[in-house]
């Protein structure tokens, strides 16, 4: 299992390069599986390609008269689990020596591309392709069987992975289950921005005068306007007049700006007027910790770039971002040190039903792939970590009270497995739920799939949003709803980011597009110009209205207002060309609600008790993000909470 495991973590590990992958097979110069059914190849070696996420992936297959010798997998997915499950697919097909496979859940696109190239070679190899898609093996579910450990996570994302993390740092044994292929879920697709103040940061950072006047009018208004926070708004005004008294100039920030950010955006009413916001204990034990675990971070080996940002709908420039850019740069280094330190993953094992002895859980009931049942006793504690209901379109309908409407073939951001397992395990030991009816759409989406990736962009304060005539419509700067329901109303609920090769990073090379911004423009995910004229061309926009949109933007950051949207926060000029226009729709991002906790990770019945033996953590639970959750305070959360289960379950 040792082995296993870690060869599924080395692919993790490269999820971001290009890369030869060769099959298992050359561990064994024969296939495992022989079929006597005729089918008969001319033997070769044979080359074909499809598409996949990011590119052609490129298959070459060395046949034999009778037998499959060896696939060899040249591609560039970057998305998801595209690596492990090609990977996975290329040892399946050749090992059995069959075509009867699926497309992988959560990389359909770069598996139907492997499956579609290899069909294409043993085509030109004169194979019965019918006859090899009929080549099914049965599967024999092996005997049910029992484990045991301190702590039993389910859930292989990155809450899970720190949980199970901080429990064997306190000498705890830890089970992890994941019912996928392999480990990440949602932190792996995602941005991985990480929300968290920092004075070593923001010492190298300058505040600009439109996020002073932001502060300047915090010590005018009333701490009685913030309810629960207004102890933690007051002494956020004392913070903000000793730093005006300094004349210093560098970004400020702190634990508290961070928690009335989170106040201000989470607060909102649900479609019968019913207000929700922010949980006062969790969201300052977030912010409070934010920073403690920023480090803790660091020192299992993420790497953060040195500058802050701020990602969309973030409130303010405190986003520190990966240097490898996505969410494989948090999850390898956690799954490593998973392993280093002990903790026993199962792959493609999924938790069904939480087991209970005189009012506490003491486990898990799960299954594996071939149908076989697994019980896991917990001597400590049971840790629920499965993410949201972001990919369970009923589900999302279900609990909806915020939106108009969410159909059911709106496109999400989410791995296909968010599908609310744990909070459904947990309601069945009547533990209490909250702010379930608050769904968060993100904005910024690749139209028709609903991904994260598939563009250029820069930090909030660099984006300039335009619709389908050219012309601005929302402050760029907004919490994440206030944008989806202005892009929502927009001609075919599109628009368009605009930006430049300095505004987005390309230039410099700061956020990593490097090559993979032609092939953007040539799947027409991207459109490029060298003038604006010719940029609203190719959008269908009139030349003029954006012309005259962008130089009244760029006017506005000379005057550090913006009096048609409020923005309040400004960056670079868009004014040299090339230019960008990324096209983005609105998909389903993240749900705010699910299991009640306290500030201890621990489960809440309907009573407000504690369930014993029960903690949560991560997106599958409820009270921080209340009706909305700021950009970059996902992963701040789930890694914050993550850790403080690890410690709190192994007491």
């Amino acid at each position: 299992m040792k082995n296993t495991l870690k060869w599924l973590l080395t692919l993790s590990a490269i999820l971001v390069v290009g890369l030869f992958i060769l099959s298992q097979s050359n561990q064994s110069s024969l296939a495992e599986t022989k079929w006597d059914d005729g089918v008969i190849f001319t033997p070769g070696t044979y080359k074909a390609s499809a598409e996949g996420n990011h590119g052609p992936v490129e298959v070459e297959v060395t046949v034999s008269e009778d037998t499959i010798e060896s696939i060899k997998v040249n591609h560039e997915e970057t998305e998801g689990l595209g690596n492990v499950s090609i990977d996975k697919l290329v040892e399946t097909i050749q090992n059995e020596q069959t075509l009867a496979v699926d497309t992988v859940s959560g990389a359909s696109k770069s598996t139907g591309a492997l499956i579609a190239a290899v069909t294409d070679c043993l085509t030109q190899a004169g194979g019965n392709i019918n006859a090899l898609k009929e080549r099914k093996n049965e599967t024999t579910a092996q005997d049910d069987e029992e484990m045991e450990a301190d702590v039993i996570v389910i859930g292989g994302g990155g809450a899970g992975l720190a949980t199970a993390v901080s429990a064997s740092e306190e000498g705890a044994s830890v089970i992890l289950i994941e019912k996928n292929i392999a480990v990440g879920g949602n932190t792996l697709i995602s941005g991985a921005g990480f929300n968290t103040y920092d004075p070593d940061r923001e010492q190298n950072q300058e505040i600009t005068d439109t996020l002073k006047e932001q502060l300047q009018g915090y010590l005018e208004d009333d701490p009685a306007n913030y309810g629960d926070f207004a102890p933690t708004f007051e002494k956020l005004q004392g913070q903000i007049k000793e730093y005006f008294d300094s004349g210093e100039t560098y970004l400020f920030d702190s634990p508290e700006l961070h928690a009335i950010h989170t106040y201000i955006g989470g607060k909102r009413e649900d479609k019968d007027g019913k207000e929700i916001s922010g949980n006062y204990d969790l969201v300052t034990t977030l912010t409070n910790n934010s920073l403690d675990t920023l480090h803790w971070m660091e020192d299992n080996g993420v790497e953060f770039s040195d500058q802050t940002s701020t990602i969309l709908g973030a409130l303010w420039p405190r986003s520190h971002v990966l240097v490898k850019g996505i969410g494989e740069g948090i999850v390898t280094p956690f799954a490593n040190k998973a392993e280093e330190n002990g903790v026993q993953i199962l792959l493609e094992t999924r938790g069904e039903e939480l087991i209970q002895e005189d009012g506490k859980v003491v486990g898990v009931k799960a299954s594996k792939k071939d149908g076989s049942q697994l019980t896991l006793k917990a001597n400590k504690g049971v840790v629920i970590a499965t993410g949201g209901f972001g990919a369970n379109p009923k589900m999302r309908q279900e609990y909806n009270n915020y939106w108009e409407d969410i159909p059911l073939d709106m496109g999400t951001t989410n791995s296909p497995n968010i599908t609310g397992d744990g909070i459904v395990m947990a309601q069945a030991v009547d533990a209490d739920t909250t702010g379930m009816e608050f769904i968060q759409l993100m904005p910024s989406s690749q139209p028709g799939t609903g991904s994260l990736g598939g563009g250029v962009w820069g930090s909030a304060e660099d984006q300039v949003f335009v619709n389908g005539e050219g012309k601005r419509f929302v402050n760029e700067y907004s919490e994440r709803d206030v944008l989806a329901a202005a892009a929502l109303e927009q001609p075919d609920q599109t628009f368009y980011i605009i930006c430049d090769e300095e505004t987005a990073g390309i230039k410099d090379g700061k956020n990593g597009w490097g090559d993979k911004v032609e092939d953007l423009i040539a799947s027409k995910s991207i459109y490029k110009a060298d003038t604006l004229e010719e940029l609203a061309e190719q959008i269908g926009a009139d030349p003029e209205t954006l012309v005259s949109e962008i130089d009244k933007y760029n006017s506005y950051i000379d005057a550090g207002e913006d009096p048609d949207f409020g923005k309040t926060n400004f960056g670079r000029k868009i004014d040299v060309g090339p230019f960008y226009a990324t096209p983005r729709s609105p998909s389903v991002h993240h749900t705010m609600g699910g299991i009640a906790i306290n500030s201890k990770t621990q489960v809440l019945d309907k009573d407000g008790q504690v369930i014993p033996g029960l903690f949560a953590v991560g997106e599958t639970t409820g009270g921080i993000h209340a009706g909305n959750r700021l950009g970059g305070n996902a992963i701040a959360d789930i890694m914050t909470f993550g850790r403080i289960a690890g410690k709190e379950v192994v007491k």
